[in-house]
């Protein structure tokens, strides 16, 4: 009975507001496009590894994750240290990644990268990952039936080609093909030993390489 409360409490505000579901019950005001995406991303993703939960929602801020590798991300909340104490630390990070839907709006991509391809050329396809062999890059960035309720494929793709063309260098093409890899066989990603991180987790990291 609560939930059917919260869920016509939900219904009351998105009718008052067209852009409540991208926002927190803050005022709209109050927080950048950007910011209230990442707040979205963070309560949606909030679970397991409780990674996500240091999420930050600065208009200023770039990239949440600037610099920061999965395993890293997790070692710092596992021992309460605020990911942006971390965020400048070893080798210049570049940090300018693109989101999906940038992507799919892009004529030109980075050399060897086609949008009409098949994400099979991007990343291996078998097992649970099997429906997003033969559908067009640009299709799953833009959203295919295959990924609805996960948007795990359009994030992978998006932080594959921000890698590709240099926007993001602290993630290699090849630690991201072996993030999906894991997840293909196992269905979650284990960035350090005793974390698992699902589909939303993944997402959530990868959203917060991004601007």
């Amino acid at each position: 009975m609560a939930d059917q409360d919260r869920d016509a409490q939900d219904k009351a505000g998105d009718a008052q507001d067209p852009q409540a579901d991208s926002v927190s019950p803050a005022p709209a005001a109050s927080l950048s496009a950007r910011g209230a995406s990442r707040r979205r991303f963070a309560k949606a993703s909030a679970g397991a590894t409780g990674v996500l939960l240091t999420l930050h929602s600065q208009p200023g801020m770039a990239c949440t994750y600037c610099g920061i590798s999965p395993s890293l991300a997790v070692s710092a909340v596992n021992q309460k240290v605020p990911i942006g104490k971390l965020s400048h630390q070893g080798p210049a990070a570049v940090c300018n990644g693109r989101m999906p839907w940038w992507w799919a709006d892009q004529g030109s991509w980075p050399r060897g990268c086609d949008p009409d391809a098949p994400f099979k050329k991007y990343f291996s396809c078998g097992g649970r990952s099997a429906p997003f062999a033969d559908i067009s890059a640009k299709k799953v960035l833009a959203g295919a039936p295959c990924d609805a309720g996960l948007d795990l494929g359009k994030f992978m793709l998006a932080a594959y080609l921000n890698a590709a063309s240099g926007r993001v260098n602290f993630l290699s093409i090849q630690s991201l093909q072996n993030v999906w890899n894991e997840w293909t066989v196992q269905g979650y990603y284990a960035p350090m030993a005793g974390q698992k991180w699902y589909p939303n987790d993944i997402v959530g990291y990868l959203h917060g390489t991004m601007d």
